[in-house]
């Protein structure tokens, strides 16, 4: 082996070993980078909502979790006659299932906690208004209380100009699971947050 070739050989060496140590540093950094900071509130023994049982926009009766297909789900809770919060999220959520092309596995449903007004057909209505992949659900007074203390929801004054509810978006995993929830002081940041949550194992 001539000096040269032995030169060559050595600065090869150099560079494969100084590739690695590079590689190995940068997997060793990802490996230790601490995971994102999500706005939303992330429970730490999430409740499953498979089991609720509701009524969807066609008048059929069934477990949310049939529902949902095994979904990614985004959920609020509203009513029809909610003259701005409720249209703002809903419009909101819309915006932001386009923005990410229709992802096909991800849901975005709306519960009404007035189902004495919102029936079944016209929930349906003005939910797909918002989109037409929506989903819509309402049910008898005791299905959307049972659902409502599930999501951790409160609402008060049903048919009054004091109806007021809690206006949260929920995130559920495809097993029907909640697992984050997100105010309206902090759903600006779903958008950021949503594609880094689906990426999770789980979802």
């Amino acid at each position: 082996m001539t000096l040269v070739t032995r030169a060559r050989l050595r600065l090869t060496v150099t560079i494969v070993t100084l590739v690695l140590a590079g590689v190995a540093a940068y997997t060793l950094g990802v490996a230790l980078r601490p995971p994102p900071v999500l706005a939303g509130t992330a429970l730490q023994n999430p409740p499953s909502m498979v089991d609720l049982e509701l009524v969807r926009g066609d008048g059929s009766e069934m477990r949310l979790g049939d529902a949902l297909g095994g979904k990614t789900t985004l959920v609020f809770f509203g009513f029809m006659r909610c003259p701005d919060v409720c249209p703002f999220t809903m419009a909101r959520l819309a915006t932001l299932y386009e923005d990410m092309g229709r992802p096909a596995d991800l849901n975005v449903a709306m519960i009404t906690v007035d189902p004495e007004h919102d029936v079944p057909e016209l929930l349906q209505t003005f939910v797909t208004a918002f989109h037409e992949d929506f989903l819509a659900f309402s049910g008898s007074n005791a299905q959307i209380a049972t659902a409502a203390r599930a999501f951790f929801v409160g609402y008060a004054g049903i048919g009054t100009e004091t109806f007021t509810h809690t206006d949260v978006v929920a995130v559920l995993d495809r097993r029907g699971s909640l697992r984050y929830v997100y105010s309206q002081q902090n759903l600006p940041r779903l958008p950021v947050d949503l594609p880094l949550i689906l990426a999770q194992s789980g979802f």
